[in-house]
């Protein structure tokens, strides 16, 4: 081999390992870049009116990159042994309360915060949760239980530490329809009594119109008759009411 190919191949290989460390040292650069992100828990005591019954759990929260849905944010959340402020029977999520007939809703939230304690975004408590099953599970839980909540955020540039909060507050729907419901049922039996009136009133005026014996205590035979019908139709009621 000539000394001339010698020169080219050494210059050639010299190129090579030259991209390579180019390529290596570029990785380690973007690999500081994207340093993980470790949130704390501000506090462990969460804010709102489920204060003193939840808690979160205090650790290093570790945030996950989707490329659909941003930095996912897995919360931690424990009962306390506080008694609630409402039947865990009587509760559902805020999402579910246009279907459920739960007196309560209920839901939790998140602040995220810079190191100044300062809040630079936030999901509310009565917002729309990712998932639906995560929210339920976390109302439901019972003394000294945990469970995790996911929320999503397209960035969290600046931030230092999470923290908490909840609301609960009565079903609006429920209200709405056990309001419709009784003013639907005082007018059927407004109603009801009216008409009922009315044919007492009617019987009870052909009665004193007539000079009939006959007629006059077949026209009060009918209204007792009357009256004994309503009697009956009340106790159905009263009955039906029972059944329900």
């Amino acid at each position: 081999m000539s000394n001339k190919k010698k020169y080219i191949l050494i210059g050639v290989g010299a190129l090579i390992l030259i991209s390579l460390l180019s390529s290596i040292g570029g990785g380690d650069s973007e690999v500081a870049e994207q340093k993980p992100i470790i949130l704390k828990a501000a506090q462990t005591e969460i804010k709102g009116d489920l204060k003193g019954c939840y808690e979160l759990v205090d650790k290093d929260y570790k945030p996950k990159y989707d490329n659909i849905w941003g930095y996912a944010v897995n919360v931690e959340l424990k009962r306390t042994s506080a008694q609630l402020p409402h039947d865990r029977k009587e509760i559902t999520i805020f999402p579910d309360s246009h279907k459920s007939s739960a007196k309560y809703c209920a839901g939790f939230g998140i602040e995220i915060l810079d190191a100044d304690g300062n809040v630079i975004d936030k999901k509310n408590a009565n917002a729309t949760p990712y998932s639906w099953d995560e929210m339920t599970a976390a109302v439901q839980l019972l003394p000294e239980e945990t469970t995790t909540i996911k929320y999503y955020f397209k960035s969290l540039h600046d931030a230092a530490s999470i923290r908490v909060t909840s609301m609960l507050m009565e079903n609006e729907e429920r209200k709405s329809a056990t309001k419709t419901e009784s003013k639907s049922e005082s007018k059927s039996e407004s109603e009801s009594e009216s008409k009922s009136g009315s044919l007492s009133g009617l019987l009870k005026e052909m009665t004193d119109l007539s000079d009939d014996e006959d007629l006059k205590d077949e026209l009060k035979d009918a209204e007792a008759a009357l009256e004994i019908a309503g009697k009956t139709m009340e106790v159905a009621g009263d009955m039906l009411d029972l059944l329900k």
